[in-house]
Order: structure tokens, then C-alpha cells, then sequence
């Protein structure tokens, strides 16, 4: 009787033990689900952006780019329109190209929603080398991605950010709260991310003969199982200015994902 007792008593012990564990199970995916977030985009930097990119270790200029914004409408629903052509010496294989982006977002209040991206690179006879189409369907509540006419596919999250609208969204990143913002980030290679960003202060960058009251960011990216080798991953960073509206002014990490040169790229005033 004794022994049915305390197999009865362990038994009771287990399910409070079992039940705890399903209560902190959900406990952690609620806080999980309320780390994302979906930026509020109020402050939408408009009309043409230069920028200069430069290979980090010895200073050398690698390529140019201008982007151009604007807020267009079709059937009565706004969109925000983004294209950057560029030219230079991109990638890894360290030739001289030539690119043009295009990319649409849907304004709803606050929000930007990506909708389209396209992305097209020449070589230097302007003969097409590479091309990357990513459609965000909130139908089906896919993206799906068409890298050289290879199909991939990824579930379309509430919070993700697509690299074309990053420096859009962290422009309007909280700087007075100073606190961290998660969210989803697609990248071209394509690779779907968790991102982390942190403040990390206030810095003076000096670009040419001018010089910019900064606040300092660092992008954090959530590598799954190769967060391991996490230390030997360059960091990301970005500056924006001090004063409204917090222009972007620097950029400092990997050029295009994992593998590609480690790069500074300068707004040119």
C-alpha cells in the first residue's frame, strides 16, 4: 500500500511538474511573439540620396549609388517607391557592375508593408549577370523569392523588413527610448533573419570636411545554429544624425550577407 501510495505521490508530482512546464512553455512564446515589432514609420526621407561605399580595411572606394523616393498612389491605396542605381566594383568577385532596384511598399498609417522588390546587375558590357525578384503575397501570406531562376519561398511575417526599406525603418527608430527593436529582415541572398537592434550611443563621424553629431546602432542578426561562430561575424552598425530627422550617415558592415566584403558606405552631402 505504501509503495502505491508513493508511486500515486510521484505520479502527482510529474503532471504539476508537467503542467508548470506546458505554463512556462507558452509563457516563453508570448514573451517571443511580443519581442517583435512593427516599426511605426512616421519620418519618410524623400528625393535623392548619395552614398559612397568603401572596403572597411584599407579605404578604397568601391562603388556609387543614388536613391530616389517618393510616395505614389494607385487606386486610392499610397505606395512608397524606391529605385538606387549604382555602378562599381560589387561582390565577391570584385568586377566592375552596374544595378538598378526597384521597390514598392504599401503605406498603411505608420506601416510600410513590403510588397515588391526587383533587382537587376550588369556587367560592365551591360550584359544581365544576376537578377532577384521577391513578391510579398499577404494573400496566401508567402514571399516568395526568384533569385536567377531559382524559386524560394518564406512564410510572410507581420514585422518582417525587406533589406531595401531597412535604412527607411531604422530612420524612425525610437532614439529618445534609446531601447531594442526585434523584427524579421529578409535579406537578397535570400535568408529570412531575427534582428536585434541596440543603441549604442552618441559618436561624431566626420565624412570629408563635414562632420555629424551621431547616434550609434548595432544590428544583430539571430544565426540559428551558426550563432555558435557568432564571434567571428563582422558587426553591423549605422549612424543616423543627432537632430530631426536623423538623416543616415554611415553604414559599417557586411556588403550584401555572409561571405561579402566588410564595407563603409558614406552619405555623400
Amino acid at each position: 500500500m505504501t509503495f502505491i501510495k508513493n508511486k500515486c505521490m510521484i505520479s502527482t508530482n510529474m503532471k504539476k511538474i508537467f503542467i508548470a512546464f506546458l505554463i512556462n512553455l507558452m509563457a516563453f512564446a508570448v514573451i517571443n511573439v511580443s519581442l517583435a515589432e512593427i516599426i511605426k514609420v512616421t519620418n519618410i526621407p524623400l528625393g535623392p540620396e548619395k552614398l559612397k561605399a568603401s572596403d572597411k580595411a584599407s579605404g578604397k572606394e568601391l562603388w556609387r549609388s543614388e536613391i530616389k523616393r517618393q510616395i505614389l498612389n494607385y487606386d486610392g491605396q499610397p505606395f512608397l517607391y524606391c529605385e538606387e542605381n549604382g555602378a562599381g566594383v560589387y561582390g565577391n568577385d570584385k568586377r566592375n557592375k552596374t544595378w538598378a532596384y526597384r521597390s514598392y511598399f504599401v503605406k498603411e498609417g505608420t506601416r510600410l508593408i513590403p510588397q515588391q522588390v526587383k533587382i537587376a546587375f550588369k556587367n560592365g558590357k551591360g550584359k544581365m549577370i544576376s537578377s532577384i525578384d521577391k513578391f510579398y503575397d499577404q494573400k496566401t501570406r508567402k514571399i516568395i523569392c526568384d533569385i536567377n531562376g531559382k524559386r524560394k519561398e518564406f512564410d510572410f511575417k507581420q514585422d518582417v523588413i525587406d533589406k531595401e526599406n531597412l535604412g527607411v525603418c531604422l530612420n524612425n527608430y525610437p532614439f529618445e527610448e534609446k531601447r531594442d527593436l526585434n523584427f524579421y529582415l529578409l535579406t537578397h541572398e535570400p535568408t529570412l533573419y531575427k534582428i536585434t537592434v541596440k543603441y549604442r550611443g552618441q559618436e561624431k563621424i566626420i565624412i570629408g570636411k563635414n562632420e555629424f553629431e551621431c547616434h550609434k546602432l548595432e544590428m544583430i542578426p539571430d544565426l540559428g545554429a551558426l550563432n555558435i561562430f557568432g564571434a567571428f561575424v563582422p558587426k553591423t552598425y549605422f549612424w543616423f544624425e543627432v537632430k530631426p530627422p536623423h538623416h543616415f550617415v554611415r553604414y559599417e558592415g557586411l556588403e550584401s550577407g555572409l561571405g561579402t566584403p566588410y564595407i563603409d558606405i558614406d552619405w555623400v552631402k
